[in-house]
C-alpha cells in the first residue's frame, strides 16, 4: 500500500484475486508485442460482462500481483501481453529500469527542498 494512495493501492480482495485469475489466463491469447491488449479493454471487457467495476488502477495492481507470482507478463505504450521471446522481456525489462531511474531523479530533486 501507497501512501497518499492507500485506497487505490490496498491489497487485493477475493474477488480481486479471482479476477487475476482469469486475467492471466486470459492473456494467453495475447503472445507477442504485436498483440498487446490495452489495459482500458481488459477493463472495459470486465465491466460490460460482470457487476465488478474494474479501474485502471487496480488492474495495474493486478498485473503488479501476477508478476510478483512469476508471470512474465510484459507490456508497451499499446498494452499488456505475454512474450514471444527474450527480446520483449528485455524490452520490458528497460522500460521498468527506466520509470525507476525517472522516480529516483524526482525524489532526489524533492530532497532539495528539506
Amino acid at each position: 500500500m501507497l501512501r497518499n494512495f492507500e485506497e487505490q493501492t490496498s491489497k487485493l480482495t477475493d474477488q480481486e484475486l479471482n479476477i487475476a485469475d482469469i486475467v492471466r489466463k486470459s492473456l494467453t491469447k495475447y503472445k507477442g508485442k504485436s498483440y498487446a491488449i490495452a489495459g482500458s479493454k481488459i477493463c472495459s471487457g470486465f465491466n460490460n460482462n460482470t457487476d465488478f467495476r474494474l479501474t485502471g488502477v487496480r488492474l495495474r495492481k493486478i498485473m503488479n500481483y501476477l508478476r510478483n507470482q512469476g508471470e512474465p507478463i510484459c507490456s508497451n505504450s499499446k498494452g499488456y501481453f505475454y512474450p514471444e521471446d527474450n527480446e520483449e522481456i528485455l524490452d520490458t525489462i528497460t522500460s521498468i529500469q527506466q520509470r525507476i531511474d525517472s522516480q529516483k531523479q524526482i525524489i532526489n530533486q524533492l530532497k532539495k527542498h528539506l
